[in-house]
Parts: structure tokens; C-alpha cells; sequence
């Protein structure tokens, strides 16, 4: 797949199209007060008169290591208006799903749309619409699934057509498993008030890459010393501690580092774990 943002009116011309078929949605409405999802006022009815007119996704984009799909939603706003939008994608196969929220900032033209972001390494696959859930100014909701995921007195409502996009990257195998982190070196080990230090991680990702690595210490007065290391190559990651951070003399002992990687799987090794067998600090006099 190519990368490279380009926005796309695919999804949103979809839906213009359908748009013509009811009344204007309102551009803004007031923000309501919190209420939990499902409530509705006292003698409303739930749905309070909304109504799903149509739903279309663009085509899929690259940018970095992120995913991008163009989404746009129409619907008849009932007699509160509408608050919120919230809308699934699942892949069948899998069971992944990725959700948007569109609200009164993602409205123009007669219709909610919006970005909905994914990692470049999602597995491969169809994405086919399966929840769209309506929420009014005074918490009424309308919901809406696929036929065969209703069940009896769910209040689910049948979406009344498909919409859906591919993933084709070539990925075939999900990422469940986070970095492994391996040595950690600090230098110099001692040094005084207000000098710089170099901090170096070895850290290995099995798939779709190492994404940060965060490493943190603390002296014995419970001043923390917090960095983020940077790849610099052969599964070295280093980073800087500025002179700003060392103007408090004592031993700093490593407490914690947290690594991620692209499909947000994450660790955090702790003092004494693993490569921390042998204690790793600095110390400023």
C-alpha cells in the first residue's frame, strides 16, 4: 500500500447524496447535562424521534504508522437534537473492532464525518459497519446492529444497509505481544551537579515495532529523573539526561521502564525484574 495522507470526499458525497432525503440536521446544539448512555427523560419514548439516514466509509489511507479511514454518518435528528454518534466497524473473522465518535464539531453540509485511525500493522481484512448508536441532548438513545447480532429485547433496531472498507497491507497475523526489554546503561555513572548523562536501552519487538521506551529514576529523597529514548539503531534506543535534571546531588536507582510498541501492547519492568538483576543507578555529587 502507498503511503501518504490525502483527505477523501468519497464517504462524505455517499451520504450527501442520501442527504437530500431529509430535513436538515441542526449545526449545533447545547451541551446537555451528563447522563448515562440509555437513560432517557421521564415520558420519552427511546430514539425520541431520531432516525439513521445512511452510512459510508472512504477508502483507506497510509500515513506513517497509522491507518485511516474516512467515515460520514446522516441522521434525522429527533425533537432534542442530536449529541453524539458513536459508530463500530468489526472485522468478522478476527472480532477486532475500531469505533468513532462524531459529534457537533464533526458536522457540516448535512452530515456527521470524521477520521477513524488504526496501526499500520491491523491485520488484513473486510471491516463490516455493525453498531451505530444515536444519543440526544437529553440522553434518548437509538441503537442499531447487524440482523444476525440482534437478540429479543435487546432495543437494538436492524441496520437498514450494509457500509464497510478493506484492510489490504498484507498483514496476516494480529501483534499481541509487547517489547522485550534487555540491558540498560547509564554514563557516566557519576558525575557532578548539573552535568548531562547518556541512558541506552537494548529493546527487541517481534512485529510491528518497538513505539517508545520510557525509563525513570528516582534518589532516596523520591526525586524522579523521567526520559524517553530514541532508536538509534540494531535495537539501541538512548536518550539524554539534561543538566536541568541534575542539580539534585544523590544516588538515583532505576525504578521503572515502559516500552510499547505499534499495535499498543506495552510493559513496564521494574526495579529488580528481569535486567535488572544487577542494580542500575548513577549518582550525581
Amino acid at each position: 500500500m502507498k503511503k501518504g495522507y490525502r483527505m477523501t470526499a468519497l464517504a462524505a458525497a455517499a451520504v450527501l447524496a442520501a442527504a437530500s432525503l431529509f430535513p436538515p440536521v441542526p449545526a449545533e446544539a447545547e451541551e446537555p447535562a451528563p447522563q448515562a448512555l440509555g437513560e432517557t427523560a421521564a415520558g420519552e419514548a427511546p430514539g425520541n424521534g431520531m432516525l439513521l439516514g445512511a452510512v459510508a466509509a472512504g477508502s483507506m489511507t497510509a500515513e506513517g504508522n497509522e491507518l485511516k479511514v474516512y467515515v460520514a454518518v446522516q441522521a434525522l435528528p429527533g425533537t432534542a437534537g442530536i449529541d453524539h454518534i458513536n459508530i463500530q466497524f468489526k472485522n468478522p473473522v478476527n472480532d477486532r473492532s475500531v469505533t468513532k465518535i462524531l459529534r457537533d464539531r464533526d458536522y457540516a453540509n448535512g452530515v456527521y464525518a470524521g477520521w477513524i485511525t488504526m496501526s499500520i500493522y491491523e491485520p488484513a481484512g473486510n471491516y463490516v459497519l455493525d453498531k451505530v448508536i444515536l444519543q440526544d441532548t437529553n440522553g434518548a438513545y437509538l441503537k442499531y446492529c447487524r440482523a444476525e447480532d440482534r437478540e429479543e429485547n435487546d432495543k437494538y433496531q436492524t441496520l437498514p444497509f450494509p457500509a464497510g472498507f478493506t484492510i489490504a497491507n498484507g498483514v496476516a497475523v494480529l501483534d499481541e505481544t509487547p517489547p522485550v526489554l534487555g540491558a540498560v546503561t547509564v554514563a557516566p555513572v557519576q558525575a557532578a551537579k548539573e552535568s548531562p548523562l547518556t541512558v541506552t536501552a537494548a529493546v527487541a519487538d517481534d512485529f510491528s515495532g518497538v513505539d517508545t521506551v520510557a525509563v525513570r529514576f528516582e534518589n532516596e529523597k523520591g526525586k524522579a529523573i523521567s526520559i524517553d529514548l530514541e532508536y538509534q539503531g540494531d535495537m539501541l534506543y538512548s536518550g539524554t539526561i539534561k543538566k536541568s535534571q541534575t542539580k539534585e546531588a544523590g544516588t538515583y536507582r532505576i525504578k521503572r521502564v515502559s516500552v510499547a510498541d505499534h499495535m499498543g501492547n506495552s510493559k513496564i519492568y521494574y526495579g529488580g525484574d528481569g535486567p535488572f538483576a544487577s542494580d542500575i543507578f548513577f549518582v550525581i555529587q
